[in-house]
């Protein structure tokens, strides 16, 4: 397939979310395309996390320069101010050089990591979580609304509970991660309940700046893993969902054999929850 099968991101409304598992410690060169500043931060952590870390910022690298027709190295980071506080620091990545218009969203969990692209500026935002076990009747409580708090106590055993929590958290964190705000927020406001099998569902939440309405879909990214993507329901078009892992070059992103992609348009009157976050 064409490098340019892939430019449909800049139309209207086309997201595209990658992901891919990291299999092995980045290599010097691979090492030499990072910024000093993930270099640095992969150091702090430990062995395992750090080559999880650089793995996967090597992937995003690859894969941006791909869409900017530039080297991975040659990409320039930085953050938007927060909605709420206008304070860079936390707020949603970005590129500063090149100039672009393509925005994205990275979500890490362990060795896997989720990779949302999209153009125009919009906003997208993308969480990934893998199953890990924790006492879901502990956080729950602190994390869901009470709609979704009933759904999860209707589950039957620890098993059942787990996916529900894991399905709402990622939907969740989707829509505050393309909102800016991130976790600076009543997490329990972020309403994200639907009924199962309901598909793409419309999430009112509004931060004191940018779109009040979000539009979140799941995503299937393999077994014992969940994810989920938000994107501005004001142009919240098809969704093309590719697995794979990184080329080993820079260069536009390129396909495996076969190429795994679906699309998919949120419904005309699609199921609705709301939520208002204070400011």
């Amino acid at each position: 397939m064409s490098a340019e099968d892939f430019s449909d991101v800049f139309d209207a409304g086309v997201t595209h979310v990658w992901w891919g598992t990291v299999t092995e410690p980045v290599g010097p060169d691979g090492a030499l395309v990072l910024s000093a500043e993930e270099r640095t931060a992969a150091r702090t952590m430990t062995t395992e996390a750090g080559a999880y870390y650089s793995g996967a910022h090597l992937a995003v690298r690859r894969i941006l320069a791909g869409y900017l027709g530039t080297g991975p190295a040659a990409l320039h980071f930085g953050r938007l101010r927060c909605p709420e506080c206008a304070d860079p620091g936390h707020g949603a990545p970005c590129i500063v050089r090149p100039s672009t218009e393509l925005s994205f969203s990275l979500s890490r969990s362990g060795p896997h990591w989720l990779l949302g692209v999209t153009g125009g500026g919009r906003r997208i935002g993308v969480d990934l979580e893998q199953v890990l076990g924790f006492d879901t009747a502990s956080v729950a409580p602190s994390v869901l609304s009470d709609r979704e708090l009933a759904h999860l106590r209707e589950e039957d055993g620890p098993a059942a509970q787990l996916a529900v929590f894991l399905r709402y958290w990622t939907r969740k964190e989707a829509v505050l991660k393309a909102s800016g705000v991130g976790l600076m927020t009543d997490v329990r406001a972020v309403d994200v309940h639907a009924p199962p099998g309901s598909g793409p569902l419309l999430v009112h939440h509004a931060a004191a700046t940018g779109p009040a309405a979000w539009v979140v879909e799941d995503l299937a990214v393999g077994p014992g893993r969940y994810a989920a993507v938000a994107r501005e329901a004001s142009a919240a078009g098809p969704v093309r969902l590719i697995g794979r892992q990184p080329p080993a070059g820079h260069g536009r992103p390129e396909p495996p054999e076969p190429l795994q992609t679906r699309s998919t348009t949120w419904p005309a009157q699609p199921h609705a929850t709301s939520s208002h976050s204070m400011t």
